[in-house]
Parts: C-alpha cells; structure tokens; sequence
C-alpha cells in the first residue's frame, strides 16, 4: 500500500518569483540574445551614414473666389478642407516635383543616383535585350524612353525623400526634404515650395484666362437669346390682342369681388326668407295654423281683425246666453263673427302669397348672380391662362436678361483676375539648413535595440519554458509528481581542497563536500520514511536510462554504511550491470550465479573499502533476467539478506525500459526514483510511478539529480548556502563551493 502523502490536485499559485526562476535557468539566452541585438544595432546605427531634414512652413489659404459670389467668400464649408488636402496632394505631385529637379538641375546632384540599382530592382525581372536597329525612329523611341525612365526614377527617390505634414486646426503646412547633405536638401525644399506657388499661379492664370474666353463666347450667345424671347413675346400679343395684362386682370378681379360680394347677400337674404316660405307650404290650406306664423300674427291689419273678430265672439256668446238662436240679434252677431272670420283668412292667404313671392324674387336674384358669377370666372380663367403664357414668355426673357448680366459681370472679374500676380500661398519660414542630423538616432536605436533584445531573450526563454516538459527543478517533483523530494545533487566537480578523484564514491574520497552533506540529507529522508527496523529493503531505479541511478545507489550506500550499520548494495541490472566498475571488483561470481545455484550466497558477498559496506555484483548475465527476478529464487535471497544486513540496496535498470524493476518493486519495502535534472521528461516519470505503485510498490520519493544551482530557487539556495554550516573556515567553504 502507498503511504506517501498526496498532494492537492488543485494547481499550485504562480508567483513572480516563478517567471524569475524560468528566467535565470536559462538567463545566457536572454544574455546573449541582449548582447547580439545590442551589438547589431550599435554597429549599423554607427556605420549608417547621417540624414539631416530641412523642413519650410506654408500657409495656404483658400483660393479668392473672384468668379463667385460674396456668399461662397464669407461660407465656412466641408469645401475647405477638401480644398487643403487638394493642395496636400498638389505638394507631393510628380509634376511640381520634376519641376523642382529640371530647375535645379538634380540628375547631377550627389544626392540622387539614377542609374543606382535599388533593393527592390535584385527582385525584378530582367529585361531582354533588343536586336540593335540602326533607324532613326527606333533611336529616337530609345531615347526617349531611356530619358522618361531616368525621370520616373529621379522622381521616385525626390518623392520618397519628401513629406507633408499639415498643421492641424489650421492653414499651415510644413513641407521636408531629407538627404545626406544639408546645404543642398535646404535648396531643394526652398525651391520646392517657391515652385508651388509658381505653379498656383499659372494655373490661376490659364484658369483666368480659359474663363474670359468661354465668356466672351456665352455672353454673344445670351445676347441672342434675349432677341428671340422678345420677339416671340411681341408676336403673342399681337395674336391675342394683348396691351396690358395686369390692368385686365385687376378689373376683372374687381368684377369677381363685386359679385361674390352681391352672390353672398342674396344668398343670405334668400335663406332668411327660406324656413318661413317652407312653412307656408306645409302649412297650406291651414288658415289657423298660417295664422300662428310670426309675420301673420306681427300684421297690423291681422292684429285689428283679431281684436274685432274677438269682441264679436264675445257679443255672441252673451247673447247666447238670454236668447236662442233664432233671435234676430243673435243671427246678426252670428252673421258678423263669421264675416269677420273669412276676412281673416283672406289676409292671412295674402301675406302668405306675399312672402311666397318675395322668396321667388329672391331665389331669382341669387340665380342670375351665380350665372353672371360663373361667366365672369370663366373669362378669368381665359385670362389667366393667357397671361400664364405672357408670363412664361416674359420670365424667359428676365432669365435671358440676368444671365446677360451676369455673364457681363463675371467677364469683367475675370479680366481683373487674369492680371492680379497675387497667390493664395505663401512661404511663413523659410528652410534653414540644418545642424544636426534626425537618423540616425544612436541613443535612441541603442536604447530600442536593448528593448528589443531584451524582449526577443525574454520571449525566447518562455517559448523553450512552454517547449519543455522536462523536470528541472526540486518544485517540478512536487507540484507534478505528487511524491516526496528526499534531496538534490548538485553537478559533481571531482575536485575539493587541491584533490581530485576518479571514483564515483564522492562521499567516501570527499567526505566534506557539498555533494557529501547533499547525500547525507538524503540518507536522512530515508531513514525517516523507514522507521520500521523490519523495512531494511530499498530499490533505486529510474525511468530510463543515464539517470544516475547506480551512481545515486553507490553513494547512498555509503553514507549509510558510515553511520555504522552493516550496509548491502546488489546489482540487479543484469543487461548492464555498472556496481562492479564503481567499486574495482571482478563481476564473478555474482547474483545471477547464485540464483542459478552455482554458488553460495557467501561468496557474493564482496567487501570493499567503505568500511560497513558490502556489495554483490551481477555476474554472469543471464538470457531470461525478468523470470529470474520473479521467481522464488529472488524472494528467498531478499529474506536471507534482509536477516544478515541493517539495510540493502538494489540497484535495478530502468523501468520503462525492462520489466526488471517494476517486478522486484513489489518484492523490496521501498522504491527510490532518479530523476535528472533537464533530461528526465515529466510525462515518463509519471508513468513510471504508476507502474511501481499499480505493482504494489512503495515509493519512498525522488532523487533529483545533476541539478545546476546556480540557476537560484529556494531548494538551490538551500543547497548552495545550508551546507556551509560547520566548515571552519571561509577558505574551506569556498574550496566547496568550487565543485
């Protein structure tokens, strides 16, 4: 069963000091990469010839719009700035620029080489070369060609060597020429910009001009143009028998206010009378109910009739009440009240057929007006349709007319502009040679050169730290392996206080080294994880080979055999067995001989010269080793060695090599594991231990071998400064520190 303790699988914290670490293991990358880009740079930035840069500062403003109106002078547009980048693009143009070369004569300036073969040219196809002609036209053709290449390529490099850089939130431009001599690049920049001006101005010039001509020709076009509007305008009157128009329109307008001013009268008149005459023919034949209408009843004469015809009712009723109906009185009462009646409804009849013919008259009036109405709009609309063509006609001519004018003006302008010599450009600063050179920058390439080898070190170190997936550190053991770390050995210098050895006992030749102490920290650990007496047992392997595992069981061995217990250290790698060579002794006979029966268990047994400690080698090396180590031959030798020593060590080949290891791993009371430090491969060693620990084997933890500690870390400080506890003296510990 595994007793070691188990670490938490959750992933330990990085820390700074983890990237520190990453960093000094492999700090002669970074070294070195810093010193070559460094050195790179240094050199080429001293090598590289100096550049100056002259620079001259243009204000341009817009162009004055003499051809325009007052309103495009004083409006503040998106215009503008495409105006400005217009002239930005005008300022880097091949045409100003070839202007600039032909005035200064630049094909014979040192600061270009037309016939110089650029970078980009090596990549370029070669051209073949022509049958030579003798014609004068295929010469001159040559020629010509030959002169257009040699200004596209003086162009080029003018170009490339010049720069605009606007000033923003205003109308100023600093223009630069760079070059390897500051006298002529600050003529050249000077020229360039009195060449722009040049430049403006004949364009305004040839602009001018190309305008006065153009105009001259529209304004005698516009001249007729204006006769034929106006004698298309006489014919039309004279054919619609037209004086005036507007003195025609205003009177019928009148006529139309006068009648719609009368319409609206009799309308209302006519709509007063209206409820009442539907009335009266409703109420038609209906004398008591017409009688009850407001203009029966408001009569004068109806009011008479009334009260007489009242105060005859009032007579017969008090007759009626003395005398019959037969009474003279009474019948002459009678005889008056229904006179009296029917004169009634005859003036009733009258007033209705009074208002009723009233109503005619009225509806009669309203008719002819909105007939007379109607007649008048027509003869408007015949005029309005005819002045609508007037108008047209006499809006062509005014349209003719303005554009006359405005022709005539902008002519006159553009004879006034065509002889100004004013520019809207003008030179602020003029370029001044310069003093000091702008590349290179040594100080400030030395610094980025530093930063960037710095940086590439740096990015290279983590780049191999991602790669490898090697253990190299005591961490590495206990953050991947989740075993215990027994110690760490150092590389071993064979040499200590002027003494030098050959042998791989460095505990026993060099008792007072660094290496020693390391050991015998380890042997502490194991002596700590075997408290039991009975646990006498202990297998040293690896997972492949050139791990150190025989040198780490030898040494092992010893320390322990100098405490005074009776030590054994056997061979059982039977395919390359090494503990012979490390301690000077014949391979014969050995294990495998005694295993096979050939000889006894005590003439294996070899001492040597570490005092307490013996050793069995492998002897002859058998054809089957992995059944020899599972048999019952095996087992039995360990329990009569176990009785014999205080504590045995086997040396096994590696385990995922053989099988060997993994079966006696199952057999021993614990397994120590070798790792070396920058070779062993994480993946493998786990692997490893799971084939121990699935087979029933200990682990008792891991070795890490053949670690540089001069790489830092806290197991290297430990190691480096721990074991200067008990030298003497300060020379001593630095004759230890050497190995």
């Amino acid at each position: 069963m595994n007793t070691y303790p188990q670490k938490s699988s959750q992933e330990r914290e990085i820390h700074i000091r983890d990237y520190v670490q990453v960093i000094l293991r492999r700090k002669w990358i970074v070294i070195v990469s810093f010193i070559i880009v460094l050195t790179t740079t240094a050199f080429h930035s001293f090598k590289a010839a100096p550049i100056y840069q002259s620079t001259a500062q243009l204000q341009i403003n817009k162009e004055n719009p003499y051809v325009v109106s007052v309103e495009e002078v004083m409006s503040v547009t998106g215009t503008d700035q495409l105006f400005h980048q217009t002239q930005y693009k005008v300022l880097s143009s091949r045409s100003l620029a070839l202007r600039v070369i032909n005035s200064l004569n630049l094909k014979d300036s040192r600061e270009f080489r037309p016939h110089e073969v650029s970078i980009w040219d090596m990549f370029k196809k070669p051209q073949l070369e022509e049958e030579p002609d003798n014609s004068d036209k295929n010469t001159g053709e040559k020629i010509e060609h030959t002169k257009l290449d040699i200004n596209s390529r003086l162009i080029d490099s003018y170009l490339r060597r010049f720069s605009v850089s606007p000033i923003l939130k205003s109308r100023l431009v600093n223009i630069s020429f760079t070059g390897y001599n500051p006298q002529v690049i600050t003529k050249i920049i000077n020229k360039h910009a009195q060449e722009f001006i040049t430049r403006n101005l004949e364009v305004r010039f040839a602009a001018s001009h190309d305008a006065a001509e153009w105009l001259q020709e529209q304004i005698y076009t516009q001249k007729d143009a204006i006769a034929k509007a106006e004698n298309t305008l006489q014919i039309y009157k004279e054919k619609e028998k037209i004086l005036s128009v507007e003195e025609k329109q205003n009177i019928i307008v009148q006529k139309l206010d006068r009648l719609n001013i009368e319409l609206t009268r009799a309308k209302s008149e006519r709509m007063d009378i209206e409820p009442l005459y539907n009335m009266i023919q409703e109420y038609s034949g209906d004398s008591k109910k017409l009688g009850e209408l407001s203009d029966v009843i408001d009569n004068n004469l109806i009011q008479q009739l009334g009260k007489e015809y009242s105060r005859l009712s009032g007579e017969v009723i008090k007759l009626s009440q003395k005398y019959g109906e037969n009474y003279p009185a009474m019948k002459r009462a009678v005889a008056e009240k229904n006179e009296m009646k029917t004169m009634i409804d005859e003036e009733v009849g009258k007033i209705a057929k009074g208002i009723e013919s009233k109503y005619k008259i009225k509806l009669s009036k309203e008719e002819s007006l909105s007939k007379e109405l109607e007649v008048q709009k027509d003869e408007a609309q015949k005029l309005n349709r005819k002045a609508i063509a007037y108008g047209a006609l006499q809006r062509n001519i005014d349209g003719e007319r303005q554009m006359y004018n405005i022709l005539l003006k902008r002519m006159k302008e553009a004879d006034i502009t065509s002889e100004l010599k004013t520019s809207n450009i003008s030179i602020v600063d003029r370029a001044s040679v310069p003093g000091s050179p702008i590349k290179p920058n040594i100080k400030l390439n030395v610094i980025l050169g530093a930063i960037v080898g710095l940086g590439l070190g740096l990015g290279l170190v983590f780049f191999l730290e991602y790669l490898d997936n090697t253990i190299k550190s005591p961490e590495d053991v206990e953050e991947y392996l989740k075993i215990p770390l027994l110690g760490v050995l150092s590389h071993v210098n064979k040499q200590f206080g002027g003494k030098s050895t050959n042998s791989e006992l460095i505990v026993h030749e060099m008792p007072r080294s660094v290496f020693a102490e390391a050991v015998r920290s380890i042997r502490t650990s194991v002596m700590f994880s075997i408290i039991d007496t009975s646990r006498k047992l202990i297998m040293v392997t690896s997972a492949v080979q050139g791990e150190g595992k025989t040198f780490v069981a030898s040494n092992l061995a010893s320390v322990i055999a100098q405490t005074g217990k009776k030590t054994l250290l056997v061979d059982t790698d039977f395919r390359k067995p090494r503990i012979n060579k490390v301690f000077s002794t014949e391979k014969n006979p050995g294990l495998c001989n005694h295993l096979l029966g050939q000889v006894e268990l005590e003439s294996i047994i070899k001492s040597t010269r570490v005092p307490n400690l013996s050793i069995v080698t492998c002897g002859s090396i058998p054809p089957n080793p992995s059944e020899i180590m599972h048999s019952a031959v095996m087992k039995k030798f360990c329990n009569a060695v176990r009785e014999r020593f205080d504590m045995v060590i086997f040396d096994t080949p590696p385990s995922m090599t053989v099988t060997d290891a993994i079966v006696l791993s199952s057999i021993v009371d614990g397994v120590i594991i070798t790792i070396k430090s920058g070779t062993s491969v994480k993946e493998t060693i786990k692997r490893c231990i799971s084939q121990i620990t699935n087979n029933n084997g200990e682990m008792l933890g891991a070795v890490v071998n053949h670690v540089d500690i001069s790489r830092g870390g806290y197991y290297y400080h430990y190691y480096a400064h721990y074991y200067k506890y008990g030298y003497e003296s300060e020379k001593e510990w630095e004759d230890v520190e050497k190995t």
